[in-house]
């Protein structure tokens, strides 16, 4: 397994506990995409934006940098691939930031509030046009600007990002990554190539985590289960195991019993500043349980590492249970609620289920 070093400041556009993609050299199921780019790039017709859509962890971000590489004069090792070694000089300079053809627009870190801004603001989306009005292209090379995500920007951000894609630049490539594309302004996604990624089977995800990871068996049957067909997601719940995949099994394992004091201790542990990502990683998991409960109760099939809750609930029940505690995590990352209270109260909710 790759050694992961901790950055200086927080990546917006990075897995927590994960390699970033610019650090990632394999692309688990997505062939058929790859294909595509490829072909367009030997026509000598590149489409000058291209929009990869797809979940969260699907591998959005992977892919676009083997695109990226490629780009800018990365030598793969066979034509029908764009699997270039981190060895090659354009992959490291890409590794370590240091391209001068390529900007990466991401969420910016705010040194006054030591955080990440909770949106990509406009201000960035002008920088990234003076990148394309002001950047010589280097040995002739294409200039590439990579937006991870569309998702996170405003209105007006996403507004000023048409403007660049209507009058696109000469000699320039713009990727943009979205999870949600039907979410985009209309003339956005019709300025676009779509590049849309399905999630990756398990049992593509299941032996690659194991190479991945040294993690025992049953927290990659769970983390490969939670995936939702991400293998990003997959290494991000195996790394983050003792934070969430343990400690829901432990509160999974209680509803039985109706041991109440796993709530306490479970939220006070995702309550710490530290743990923001695990509490993220643990509310979706949440979400998934009760979506698949929902289902079980329709279809008497469970797809989970997880048992079956033990309560006798209508189908209708579990997705209004499920909603409220989409909705909670909703307000919670929105609006400055105490961490602690609303963990308790949607794990409280679920046990009195």
């Amino acid at each position: 397994m790759r050694t992961i070093e901790i950055p200086e400041y927080p990546e917006a556009d990075r897995a927590p506990g994960c390699a970033h993609p610019r650090e990632t050299y394999d692309l688990i199921g997505h062939g058929d995409a790859e294909a595509q780019f490829i072909r367009a790039k030997q026509s000598g017709r590149l489409h000058h934006a291209w929009l990869i859509s797809g979940p969260k962890g699907v591998g959005k971000a992977t892919l676009a940098y083997r695109m990226i590489r490629a780009m800018l004069g990365g030598e793969s090792l066979l034509s029908t691939s764009l699997d270039i070694p981190a060895a090659d000089p354009v992959a490291q300079r890409v590794e370590a930031q240091g391209h001068g053809n390529l900007f990466v627009l991401r969420r910016p870190y705010n040194e006054k509030t030591k955080k990440l801004r909770s949106e990509i603001p406009v201000d960035a989306v002008r920088a990234m046009s003076g990148f394309f009005e002001n950047t010589s292209a280097e040995d002739g090379l294409p200039r590439i600007a990579l937006v991870d995500t569309m998702d996170e920007m405003n209105r007006s951000a996403e507004n000023a990002i048409l403007k660049t894609l209507e009058e696109p630049p000469e000699n320039a490539l713009i990727i943009l990554l979205a999870n949600s594309p039907g979410r985009l302004l209309p003339t956005i996604r019709s300025r676009c190539l779509s590049l849309p990624l399905r999630p990756v089977s398990e049992d593509e995800i299941g032996p690659w985590l194991k190479r991945q990871t040294k993690a025992e068996d049953a927290i990659i049957d769970a983390a490969v289960g939670l995936s939702r067909g991400g293998p990003g997601k997959a290494v991000a719940l195996a790394q983050n195991a003792d934070f969430v995949l343990k400690p829901l099994t432990r509160f999974l394992s209680s509803l039985e019993r109706n041991d109440k004091s796993i709530d306490h201790i479970l939220s006070n542990m995702l309550a710490a500043r530290d743990k923001t990502e695990a509490r993220s990683l643990f509310w979706d998991c949440l979400q998934d349980i009760l979506r698949e409960q929902a289902s079980y109760c329709v279809t008497g099939e469970w797809h989970s590492a997880f048992k079956p809750l033990p309560a006798d609930k209508t189908p209708q029940a579990w997705m209004q249970l499920w909603k409220k505690v989409s909705d909670w995590q909703t307000v919670e990352s929105a609006i400055n609620m105490d961490k602690k209270t609303v963990m308790l109260t949607a794990l409280s909710e679920i046990r009195a289920a």
